[in-house]
């Protein structure tokens, strides 16, 4: 077990400023003592560039520090406000193209959102949620299973921060039941990823809900809120019980990485680096409590 982090969510730059390359990052996080990496595959304007020679350069650079990359993100940005065929493919586009940079880092588990139709609070059902769920999927499981890449779906917010809509798979039951379906009719290899973030805004007591999730669980999102908006605040900075969280990895015998969200990226770079090494130490806190 290590300690995993988001590179731009700790090391990107304040907006204005100029771009942080992954390159950039990776050698700014190995300075300040952390190995195992998060690659952002998510954000669109990445494959603007030359992204897959960046994706070398990156890994070039994590390798002369002796590190990796285990984990990665693909897009999360359905084009709900603009769901035009253009805009779909165009989305579409953009997943496949994170599918192959994840084969290429040759990542453990790449982190994926639900399609989520967002359907109205008052007349949600997950059926229907689930069919459309598992449509869009369909052809990035074909892809990600000839590429070698294995999904780690993620449990999303609760009604909290999508009022007045709903999210499908922000219930431990309906994330369950998609991830079993998918490894039933694509061979297994897939997972879950518990973002700690999402659950508390769902209002789930985090042991009771990892319990349920159990081996399925491959990676985490790891960050804070007050169990409203979805902040990515650093652990102890909200409302999340930190301790009920340790307590259900320990009882599933969890033993992923721990992998932080984080987003620093308000916050001048200057007066970064006492945040940073605080997330280093209640990291290896969590490490040590869970190697107990």
């Amino acid at each position: 077990m290590e300690l995993s982090i988001n590179l731009l969510g700790l090391y990107g730059a304040v907006v204005g400023q100029r771009p942080v390359t992954v390159t950039e990052a990776v050698q700014m996080a190995a300075d300040d003592g952390f190995f195992v990496y998060d690659f952002p595959l998510a954000d669109p304007t990445f494959y603007d560039g030359d992204w897959r020679g960046e994706i070398d350069r990156a890994m070039n650079c994590a390798a002369r520090n002796g590190g990796v990359f285990r984990y990665a993100h693909v897009p999360f940005q359905f084009p709900w406000a603009d769901p035009s065929p253009e805009n779909w493919a165009r989305f579409e586009g953009f997943m496949s193209l994170a599918i192959e940079g994840a084969s290429m880092l040759g990542v453990r588990w790449v982190a994926l959102h639900p399609y989520t139709t967002n359907e109205p609070a008052a007349t949600y059902e997950a059926g229907p949620c689930r069919d459309a769920a598992l449509d869009h999927l369909r052809p990035w499981l074909a892809q990600a299973g000839e590429l070698g890449v294995h999904f780690a779906v993620e449990n999303m917010q609760g009604d909290a921060a999508c009022h007045p809509h709903r999210r499908y798979c922000a219930k431990v039951d309906e994330l369950i039941e998609l991830v079993d379906t998918i490894n039933g009719d694509w061979d297994g290899g897939h997972g879950i990823c518990w973002d700690v973030g999402h659950a508390h805004i769902a209002a789930h007591q985090q042991a009771e809900a990892l319990k349920a999730v159990g081996g399925r669980l491959r990676m985490t999102h790891i960050h804070d809120n007050y169990a409203g908006a979805d902040r990515h605040l650093l652990p102890y900075t909200g409302s999340v019980d930190w301790s009920d969280f340790i307590a259900g990895l320990k009882a599933i015998g969890y033993d992923g990485d721990i992998n932080y969200e984080m987003n620093l990226k308000r916050i001048p770079s200057e007066l970064r680096p006492g945040l940073i090494a605080y997330l280093r130490d209640v990291g290896n806190a969590f490490i040590a409590a869970l190697e107990q």
